[in-house]
């Protein structure tokens, strides 16, 4: 039974708990500023108090959301490790490698151009050379080493073969790494959406200043939803193979 038609309190459920439930609880989240994917461990009253948020209002917006809904087409908490991963690397891994030297260029023409006026636009161009450099090498790993470990353990753990502790000790210890990893780049992006005023362009911005601001909102978005599939349901999936 869904976790949140049960007689829980929305309250004592962490943040991550109610995403990975219902994908459309994150729009509520970003509403009030709330980390669903990096900072998902926190249970939602101490997330609102440590945001000075009312929880209260917040509950009220969840319990607003359809929850027989669901996730629609994509339940997933019901999918196996595989076609988890597999979406995570066509739809995520896919749109960061296609979308980074585009959004880069934008980045590195708009703070040519409008540097003097708006110098925060070339700490975000070098913020964003730094959040692609290290997505990079995150995705590799993950795709290199990680996914293939959690692949590994999962069909030990349907053939019913034992998991050797040293394979255990290795999960534990990727993952970690990961999540590091996820809190950094979320660091750097919450810092572009600062320096450029909510993805808000100035009034004399061009055309290709607003293209950046949207590229960039549209990465963020991507990145939390991706942070979020691996932090709250992947690795959660994983951890309990062992």
């Amino acid at each position: 039974m869904n976790t949140i038609t049960n007689e829980l309190n929305l309250e004592d459920l962490t943040v991550g708990e109610i995403v990975a439930e219902n994908y459309h609880s994150a729009g509520v989240f970003k509403k009030y500023g709330l980390d669903f994917c990096c900072g998902g461990n926190i249970k939602l009253r101490d997330a609102c108090e440590k945001n000075h948020i009312d929880t209260g209002r917040v509950v009220g917006e969840l319990k607003a959301i359809n929850w027989n809904q669901s996730n629609g087409n994509e339940n997933y908490l019901a999918w196996e490790p595989g076609f988890l991963i597999n979406h995570i690397i066509d739809t995520h891994h896919k749109f960061v490698m296609a979308k980074i030297e585009e959004i880069a260029g934008y980045a590195a023409r708009v703070a040519n151009v409008h540097g003097s006026n708006h110098p925060e636009n070339v700490k975000i161009y070098h913020k964003f050379t730094e959040l692609s450099q290290e997505m990079i090498e995150h995705m590799k790993d993950e795709e290199e080493r990680v996914f293939p470990l959690i692949m590994k353990i999962y069909e030990k753990r349907i053939s019913g073969k034992e998991i050797p502790g040293e394979l255990q000790n290795e999960l534990q210890k990727e993952i970690r790494e990961m999540e590091n990893d996820h809190e950094a780049a979320g660091s750097l992006m919450a810092e572009i959406r600062v320096l450029s005023n909510q993805f808000t362009p100035p009034a004399d911005a061009c055309t290709t200043y607003r293209i950046l601001y949207q590229n960039l909102e549209g990465f963020e978005s991507d990145l939390h939803k991706h942070v979020h599939l691996e932090n709250n349901i992947l690795f959660k999936k994983a951890e309990k193979l062992i």
